[in-house]
């Protein structure tokens, strides 16, 4: 392969591997136990992990097309042989019942949580007072100290989803209050008995002398066997709440993650390191079926600028050598930016063994192509690249995969 090659970009079109858009979140908060780790809702079609997690099929799927390992624990998961359908879990949230938000109106109905958010579009209690006032409906954890109220069931999904740190912040304060409660109550009682216990039995002298006989051994016995009791009961509520923080806390590292991750994406300015790990398992699954393609997560040009994602497969051309192209993806600052884009991509797929073999190529935008107009979807089915990168045996064989990752840069500028 010659790194100073010239190749000519083109448009290009990808047939599948779109990921499909996330669904709005849903309002009501539901248990630890049927809870989706990734959209922190209830659990939409849930399967289970080889390594014990529950999922949405479609998070965990959206999650393993750009990562390939679990969001808890980090081991490496296929959807082919390490996801399965969950469908004793489906029963039991199809099983829950919720009161409609408009029961102190008079709605007697109790719907699944899954299907609350379609009746309350729906219900007939769902209208202004008649003196004209306007309804508000408080955020769903109102009660743990979040204040905002909101007009239209679209707005609270939208706060719900968007304010998920806030959320959590207030859930953990929620349950320290509590947990202190409850310790003291707790202590105050096991206190009692093991005074109790204390009266009835005296311990042994310091001269070793005989400790003397309790008046009541009945008495003794069954004080002592309470105090046991207690401290088995104190033992099993700790681990109840162990069991529950750690939830908690993966739940949260996974949010923070996300977080993070998204920072990252879109304070980068346009450059963008694209670390392909899992390689040899990734290249090998393309080869089988050409129609597998790998995605990049999206990444923009400037915090409100224009988002793109990259595409690497194999070439419908030429089975022998990759493909690689940008596709730009939508944002919500989309109507605020020029349209088509105008700039300059570059690429560069870095080898760490030899720097001097490190393959750079460059390509200016062309106004007049679909690739470069305003998305109408998630992502643009037009992409524009190269559709003969590399070939792929020069990747692997020339020192371009190292500890089975491949790492490609990009650099997009808009002019």
């Amino acid at each position: 392969m010659d790194p100073n090659k010239t190749k000519n970009a083109s448009e290009g079109i990808a047939p599948i591997g779109i990921m499909a858009l996330n669904e709005t979140a849903l309002s009501n908060q539901p248990e630890s136990r049927y809870e989706c780790p990734v959209c922190l809702n209830w659990l939409r079609d849930p399967v289970i992990t080889t390594c014990g997690h529950k999922f949405c099929k479609s998070c965990i799927t959206s999650w393993l097309q750009n990562s390939g390992h679990c969001p808890i624990d980090n081991i490496n998961l296929s959807m082919k042989v390490d996801i399965f359908p969950d469908n004793y879990t489906k029963r039991e949230i199809q099983e829950q019942r919720m009161n409609c938000p408009f029961s102190d109106k008079g709605c007697n109905v109790k719907v699944t949580p899954l299907d609350l958010d379609a009746h309350i579009a729906v219900c007939e209690y769902n209208k202004p007072e008649a003196s004209c006032s306007v309804v508000t409906i408080p955020c769903s954890f109102h009660a743990v100290g979040c204040k905002e109220t909101f007009t239209n069931q679209d707005d609270l999904n939208k706060h719900l989803q968007n304010d998920i740190q806030s959320h959590m912040s207030f859930l953990m304060n929620a349950y320290s209050e509590v947990k202190i409660t409850n310790d003291i109550s707790n202590a105050s009682s096991a206190d009692a008995k093991e005074q109790e216990a204390i009266c009835l039995w005296d311990a042994p002298d310091k001269n070793g002398g005989e400790a003397p006989a309790p008046d009541n051994t009945s008495a003794l016995i069954r004080a002592l066997y309470e105090r046991v009791v207690i401290l088995e009961q104190r033992n099993r509520e700790q681990d109840i709440v162990i069991a529950n923080m750690s939830k908690q806390l993966s739940a949260f590292a996974v949010a923070k993650m996300k977080q993070n991750n998204d920072m990252l994406l879109r304070y980068c300015m346009g450059h963008y390191i694209w670390k392909i790990d899992n390689f040899k398992a990734r290249l090998d699954a393309m080869l089988k079926d050409h129609c597998k393609m790998l995605y990049s997560p999206g990444f923009y040009t400037s915090p409100n600028g224009y988002k793109f994602c990259v595409r690497l497969n194999i070439s419908a051309q030429n089975p022998l050598c990759f493909a690689l192209h940008v596709h730009l993806m939508r944002t919500e600052n989309d109507e605020f930016l020029e349209w088509p884009f105008n700039g300059r991509i570059s690429f560069a797929m870095i080898n760490r063994y030899n720097p001097e073999k490190t393959q750079r190529d460059t390509m200016m935008s062309n106004s007049t192509l679909v690739a470069f107009r305003r998305p109408t979807a998630e992502i643009c089915v037009r992409g524009f690249g190269y559709t003969e990168y590399a070939v792929v045996s020069d990747v692997v064989r020339d020192g371009f995969v190292r500890d089975d990752v491949l790492i490609i840069r990009v650099n997009i500028r808009s002019v």
